[in-house]
């Protein structure tokens, strides 16, 4: 991958065949084998800057931490809104089951023919 195309963050990493490739799957969207390989690499490594490179990657795979709250502070509040619903047994709708006028007032009404 040419320099000009690599991450901004990638630029700076040192050149090496299993790192650019890793870089070039990065690019492409493929995170999981970035975040296996990259993990994989940076424990095998004696180079340190190459290590740094690989946690680097890494890194930048993992959820915005603020995405992650924001998706758990709206799954809380499907389900306080949710309960909250169901616990006022939906007032001010009509229930189907309920006769609208007492059952002595409808006997005496006659039906119309």
């Amino acid at each position: 991958m040419d320099s000009d195309r690599r991450p901004t963050f990638a630029r700076h990493f040192p050149r090496d065949p299993v790192l650019d490739a890793l870089v070039e799957a990065f690019g492409r969207g493929d995170y999981a084998r970035v975040r296996i390989e990259a993990s994989r690499l940076a424990e095998i490594t004696e180079d340190e800057t190459l290590r740094r490179a690989a946690r680097a990657l890494v890194t930048h795979t993992k959820p915005d931490p603020l995405a992650v709250w924001l998706v758990v502070l709206a799954g809380a509040l499907l389900v306080v809104l949710a309960a909250y619903w169901i616990v006022q047994e939906h007032k001010g709708a009509p229930h189907e089951g309920q006769p609208r006028a007492p059952m002595s007032l409808a006997r005496s009404i006659r039906a119309v023919p």
